[in-house]
């Protein structure tokens, strides 16, 4: 009883906490070259020390993690890359994200780098990596700030200060959407910068407007076509006929194919340039329209299930990103 009671007391922590956008994390062992595995797990947990500091994460078990991947008859030190892990352990995972990594060594020079990346989607939300020359204490305290930096977060102002030696930082989001991004599908597709943007009511906006504009014109070319073919008609009718009733009766069609056709082709004229403008608004509203970046873990939700390993009931926090 008191282990479920400590569950549900976990579990409206969770709920709290989702609030202030936290979410659940396993961090994998990183990649070594040129350090032993030993000082690798070392560094690992540091970084991963860091990353609960940052109060936005909630760390998944690592003993957890390392017992799915042997049982999965895979090896630890073999499976460090997100493929991997996905590939054989994902739907079994009790975490939203996995953080993987790699630290090398050549000299003084250290390369670091550290991916964060959505389970359900399996795509890298954010990839990091730093470039370090200098003592080995420096290279530590760019670890710790990569901690913060993966969770999108300024590092305290405590820890930068302790930076030493010289450092080369990327830091991308490859999921990050822009205006540009936004431009390039409105202007294949209209509406589709918006469905981009997530502003889907003005994407099927556009969409519905210039499907309409676009059939309007293309039934009117059809009628166009029609009235044009009975003008020709009529008017070789007209010219071999005698009688004066035929004669004017051919007359009378001509004249009024002949006005069809003007008022098909006028109407033609006005939808298609109906569709231009709209197309043409379409674009420009999906480049100045602003884009608000969801933060990680901006809808999560808390449930229940039995842990692959232990087989004991388990809290598992879900954040869709989309």
């Amino acid at each position: 009883m008191y282990r479920y009671f400590l569950i549900l007391i976990t579990g409206l922590a969770l709920l709290r906490a989702q609030e202030s956008s936290v979410i659940s994390v396993g961090v994998v062992d990183f990649q070594a070259e040129g350090i032993s595995d030993l000082e690798v797990r070392t560094l690992t947990q540091r970084f991963t020390s860091e990353l609960n500091n940052t109060a936005r994460a909630i760390l998944f078990d690592r003993e957890v993690l390392n017992n799915q991947i042997t049982s999965a008859g895979l090896t630890v030190a073999g499976c460090k890359t997100p493929e991997c892990i996905l590939t054989n352990i994902g739907n079994e995972l009790g975490a939203q994200f996995i953080i993987t990594g790699s630290i090398s060594k050549n000299g003084d020079r250290y390369a670091l780098a550290a991916v964060l990346t959505d389970v359900v989607t399996q795509k890298a939300e954010r990839v990091l990596s730093t470039d370090y020359r200098g003592p080995v204490d420096g290279m530590i305290t760019e670890l710790e700030i990569m901690a913060w930096e993966i969770m999108d977060l300024e590092p305290p102002e405590s820890l930068v200060t302790k930076r030493k030696g010289k450092t080369k930082k990327k830091i991308k989001k490859p999921n990050t959407k822009s205006s540009l991004g936004a431009l390039a599908r409105a202007t294949a597709v209209p509406g589709w910068g918006h469905f981009y943007l997530d502003q889907n009511s003005r994407g099927l906006m556009f969409m519905s407007a210039e499907v309409v504009a676009l059939a309007t014109g293309y039934f009117a070319y059809m009628n166009y076509s029609r009235a044009y073919d009975n003008v020709d008609r009529y008017w070789g009718f007209y010219k071999e006929s005698t009688d004066h009733t035929e004669l004017q009766n051919y007359k009378t069609r001509t004249l009024e194919a002949e006005q069809t056709m003007l008022d098909n082709n006028n109407l033609l004229t006005v939808a298609f340039r109906a569709a231009a403008a709209i197309h043409l608004v379409n674009m420009l509203d999906a480049y100045m329209t602003e884009i608000v970046q969801k933060p990680l873990g901006s809808s999560a939700t808390v449930g229940f299930n039995l842990d692959p390993i232990s087989h004991q009931p388990q809290l598992r926090l879900t954040i869709a990103l989309d």
